[in-house]
């Protein structure tokens, strides 16, 4: 019996195959190891939304002083504040808004307490 060496120009197909699935192998087993180390934690998004809330507070009253009348603006905007501390407390919020209002202009400042932080803010709303 004799033995001869396979002659590699008929086995190039084989081996491409064979490497093809092993470089496979080799991407997929990197892939899930690697795979727990990129996935982003958002688990602190949902948690601090305070300074969403803030801003929303902030356009809403900007948006209740442009819409309404001189002679209802006060009652309005208390209206308004009664409603935003409500919600604010709800979600374990304080909500402070002082305002004074001159000629249709309405100015003041917005404070927003919770756990975490603290959120201030100045505002001038002009009517104009």
């Amino acid at each position: 019996m004799v033995f001869r060496m396979p002659n590699l120009l008929n086995c190039k197909g084989q081996f491409f195959i064979v490497s093809v699935v092993g470089i496979i192998i080799i991407i997929y087993a990197l892939s899930k190891i690697l795979s727990p180390y990129t996935i982003p934690d958002l688990s602190e998004a949902p948690t601090h939304n305070e300074i969403f809330f803030f801003n929303n507070v902030k356009e809403k009253l900007i948006k209740t002083v442009k819409i309404n009348e001189c002679e209802e603006l006060e009652s309005n905007i208390e209206d308004f504040i009664k409603l935003a501390s409500t919600v604010a407390a709800e979600n374990g919020y304080k909500l402070r808004i002082r305002y004074s209002i001159a000629d249709c202009d309405v100015f003041g400042n917005i404070t927003l307490t919770s756990e975490d932080m603290e959120l201030n803010s100045k505002f001038f709303i002009s009517k104009d």
